[in-house]
């Protein structure tokens, strides 16, 4: 135990929650994935659970090397890497018109996971130089135009994505002080843009974007058809199906039958095995690491590092809950990947970059407490 409280740095009980999250992982992506690993990758389920369990090692790399780097590290790359990401999203989007590309041996990439989390570090950036016009009423847009510009970019094929990175900009930015009064104005102003042109979609005869697929979605959530045996239903049944304690870990019914079992509906494949009493203990897991990122972002008194722990806390714990919503039926299907369990890939690894991040600023915390302690020590010696 010494030498593991040695090796690792950071906030140790992210740590635990973090290994806590990759195992469940990779016994639920392995129990879930034999559909699509069969189907649609061509490979054993064993095979494809050993490539996941690749991105769950790098994941770890990512972690364990982040917790060592300066925070300010990732103050400077901040800049050029949002740039990178909003161009990234810019050629996928007008060339290729989806969400993501396929690169060989990694496999597919989805451009809109780097750029929520670049969106974080840039904005921290923003805050942290200029924080004596934080309270400048005209400073509100200028911060909302990378936060426009990243989901304005990730909106046309990824709603949800979208609003989960407006969300979690809102909130650092309520964080970092700005004036409320016109924050709420800038709010009121894009809340009628987006009725304007929902209203659009309405009026105009053609499809806008994947508006035909929202309003399918949106569509079955409010009018579920019990004899369809589509995803929507065959994840509720799962998780009705788990009752208690679940059925046992590999006795999944619905999961070998759904096509997304492994990634957007994986948490109704976790209960159907071990019952809610793991759904909640899952629950639990995400709201005591939201928890711990937050107590990381008081402890600090550097406003970058303060918002990176706020932002990284607040993306993974709004995207854990849509996903778990979604799959008991609570929303409609939203597409959202269940942070460090789903099926591993660009947003395994990106979410563990970020959480890196804290790490290096739980880390940093930690020294200054302990050269703290050693100074007290040589006062009271002398």
């Amino acid at each position: 135990m010494g030498k593991f409280t040695t090796a690792v740095k950071g906030d140790r009980t992210i740590w635990g929650i973090f290994i806590f999250l990759t195992i469940v992982s990779v016994l639920a992506v392995y129990t879930s994935i034999g559909f699509t690993a069969r189907h649609d990758l061509g490979r054993s389920p064993l095979l494809a659970t050993l490539r996941h369990l690749l991105f769950v090692v790098i994941g770890y790399g990512c972690v364990w090397v982040g917790s060592r780097l300066p925070y300010r590290l990732y103050a400077r790359g901040s800049r050029l890497a949002f740039i990178g990401s909003v161009a990234l999203l810019f050629v996928v989007l007008v060339f290729f018109g989806t969400r993501w590309v396929r690169i060989p041996i990694i496999g597919t990439f989805q451009p809109s996971e780097i750029a929520k989390i670049c969106l974080i570090f840039y904005l921290a950036t923003i805050f942290s130089r200029h924080k004596e016009r934080v309270e400048d009423k005209y400073f509100v847009p200028l911060a909302l135009i990378p936060v426009i510009i990243t989901c304005g970019l990730i909106f046309p094929e990824n709603l949800s994505s979208a609003i989960i990175a407006f969300v979690v900009s809102i909130v650092m930015m309520f964080v970092a002080g700005v004036k409320k009064g016109a924050l709420a104005k800038w709010l009121l102003i894009l809340l009628a843009a987006a009725v304007l042109f929902a209203l659009i979609m309405v009026v105009v005869d053609k499809p806008l974007f994947r508006s035909e697929t929202w309003a399918s979605r949106v569509d079955k959530w409010m009018n579920p058809d019990p004899n369809i045996y589509n995803q929507e239903n065959m994840s509720r049944m799962a998780v009705a199906r788990g009752g208690l304690i679940g059925a046992g870990i590999g006795n999944t019914i619905h999961g070998r039958l759904m096509t997304q079992a492994h990634n957007d509906f994986i948490y109704s494949v976790i209960v159907e095995e071990t019952g809610s009493a793991m759904g909640i203990i899952i629950l639990f897991a995400y709201s005591l690491l939201y928890f711990r990122c937050i107590l990381v972002a008081r402890r600090s008194d550097k406003l970058f590092c303060k918002l990176i722990c706020v932002g990284m806390g607040t993306l993974i714990y709004v995207q854990a809950l849509i996903h778990i919503l979604v799959s008991v039926g609570v929303i409609p299907v939203t597409g959202q990947t269940l942070p460090f369990i789903s099926y591993g890939g660009s947003a395994y690894i990106f979410m563990s970059i970020g959480l890196g991040a804290v790490q290096s600023v739980a880390q940093d915390y930690r020294k200054r407490k302990a050269q703290a302690e050693k100074a007290d020590k040589q006062e009271i010696t002398q």
